[in-house]
């Protein structure tokens, strides 16, 4: 008896001993400092081991802040886990490892633009948070092939630069995960997409800056897909491809509950989009305001191209301008198409209002005639043209996947107007005011060559004349209902009737 009295005492100091070591070895402060866990700034070791055992320690410890201090930390991927902020402070880049082995490849399925390596990766966590003002860095220019370039070793511009087969994309990849902030971070040169949420939601990216080359392939910058409850402001975005898009895939839940808002962008795609090729569930309950786009071939895109339908979108004060080195620039465009099974989707309940722009092209509506397209309206819209784009000019040949099919689009995709609808709904152009071409092409806007998207074809315009042909201010075919006030209305040469319309019942005020 006393026996098990002694063996039950040692037991008890053992525990007790155990607990004081514990207690020893927990950070109170919940701060863990990278470099305390053999993490060295030097731009060449590989620190993934050291910043994931600081991450797993927060992790222990019940949550926590590391803290990636100034200097470059070069690391392969790192997964974030619950109630852990990473932090990469003032002065500090966190850059992405130039060798493919050094990410761990996921096993989901993916395609060219969702790959399996990431910089960043968490899947099925709550509460995380990447805040800072230091920078990550994708290395994204070790993932591509070479720039094309003159004799002077020079990069040809305006020529896409093309991805390698396998490269780090998205750069921060987050899954399945809520209550999510981003915050005040640099991301840069991103192999390919650079933010990515996946059916996730209660998230906030805020003061965001993502800075990729403007020719940089795949180089999407915030990408939301399934995702709900998602607040963006704040953000600089200047990147090749689309800055801001909410998408749905097979896999994914719908996409709602999303504000957009007093965010900045340059990009040679589309600045604000919905859908696209990714649009396979609904969206709906979507707002976008006080947003900037320069330079861009689209500021604005809603895209249902497999079975989705798109509901409850509101686009208030939009301003910037189209001013990208491509043709078939369009402020803003609408697209209901069907996809090679068959399956057609729709958009409806869409308000944009408050919008200035200065353009060369048209805002272009077109739905498949099994879809729908119903209830668009435009308030208070200012289109400025510093040059007039012939569309016919060059339709044939397009080959763009967000441009109108031209086998089965031909008449609008050619179709010479500021504005043009075709199989659209209730339509409502309400105080709109258009700003035609003056005696001569601004500088600005006269570049020396145009590429197309879906093509290789280069264009070169002929500036001498700042209009390539003359516009209605209204081309519509088999639009039913609504109305567009023609009061400030002209079209752009004064002996042409202000609207074309075929087979339509626009009321004209």
């Amino acid at each position: 008896m006393k026996t098990i009295n002694c063996l039950t005492k040692v037991k008890m100091i053992a525990v007790l001993i155990g607990i004081i070591l514990t207690a020893c070895h927990q950070n109170h402060s919940g701060i863990f400092d990278i470099t305390n866990y053999g993490a060295l700034a030097d731009g060449q070791s590989i620190n993934t081991k050291a910043i994931q055992d600081a991450i797993d320690a927060a992790y222990r410890n019940g949550g926590g802040k590391v803290v990636i201090p100034a200097g470059t930390f070069v690391s392969g991927t790192l997964i974030l886990k619950d109630k852990v902020n990473l932090h990469v402070s003032l002065g500090a880049t966190l850059l992405g490892s130039p060798n493919l082995e050094d990410y761990i490849e996921m096993s989901w399925g993916h395609n060219c633009d969702r790959q399996p390596w990431h910089l960043i990766y968490a899947d099925s966590v709550a509460n995380i948070a990447i805040t800072g003002e230091g920078i990550i860095d994708g290395n994204g220019k070790c993932f591509w092939e070479e720039y094309e370039k003159d004799e002077q070793g020079n990069m040809i511009v305006p020529r896409w630069i093309k991805a390698k087969k396998h490269k780090i994309s998205p750069l921060i990849d987050i899954n399945n995960s809520s209550n999510i902030t981003v915050k005040d971070v640099t991301v840069k040169t991103g192999g390919g997409w650079n933010i990515h949420l996946f059916n996730s939601s209660i998230a906030k990216i805020k003061g965001v800056r993502i800075i990729n080359n403007i020719y940089s392939p795949n180089s999407d910058g915030i990408d939301l897909t399934g995702c709900s409850d998602v607040r963006v402001s704040d953000c600089f975005i200047k990147t090749c491809d689309d800055a801001i898009v909410v998408k749905t895939v097979a896999n994914s839940n719908v996409s709602e509950r999303i504000s957009v808002s007093n965010c900045i962008m340059e990009t040679l795609c589309v600045g604000i989009k919905l859908g696209a090729g990714e649009s396979y569930k609904d969206m709906r309950d979507i707002n976008f305001s006080n947003c900037v786009c320069n330079g861009s071939s689209r500021f604005f895109g809603l895209y249902s191209k497999n079975g989705a339908v798109i509901e409850n979108v509101v686009v208030n004060n939009l301003t910037g301008n189209t001013n990208a080195k491509l043709v078939y620039n369009r402020p803003i465009q609408l697209m209901v198409e069907k996809n090679a099974n068959g399956i057609v989707g729709g958009i409806r309940n869409v308000i944009i209002s408050n919008v200035a722009a200065h353009t060369d092209g048209r805002v272009l509506m077109t739905c498949d005639p099994d879809g729908f397209m119903e209830d668009i309206y435009f308030r208070d819209v200012i289109l400025t043209y510093p040059r007039i784009e012939d569309p016919a000019a060059m339709i044939d040949g397009a080959g763009s996947n967000q441009f109108p099919r031209v086998s089965e689009f031909k008449e609008a995709g050619a179709a010479r107007a500021a504005f043009v609808a075709e199989n659209l709904n209730n339509l409502v152009i309400d105080n709109l005011k258009i700003n035609w071409p003056q005696e001569f092409v601004p500088e600005s806007w006269q570049h020396k060559e145009r590429i197309e998207n879906g093509t290789k074809r280069i264009h070169k315009a002929n500036y001498s004349n700042p209009r390539e042909t003359e516009f209605f201010a209204l081309w519509a075919k088999n639009v039913k209902g609504g109305y567009i006030d023609a009061s400030l209305v002209q079209a752009s040469n004064a002996k042409m009737k202000k609207f074309n319309l075929i087979n339509s019942t626009l009321r004209i005020k």
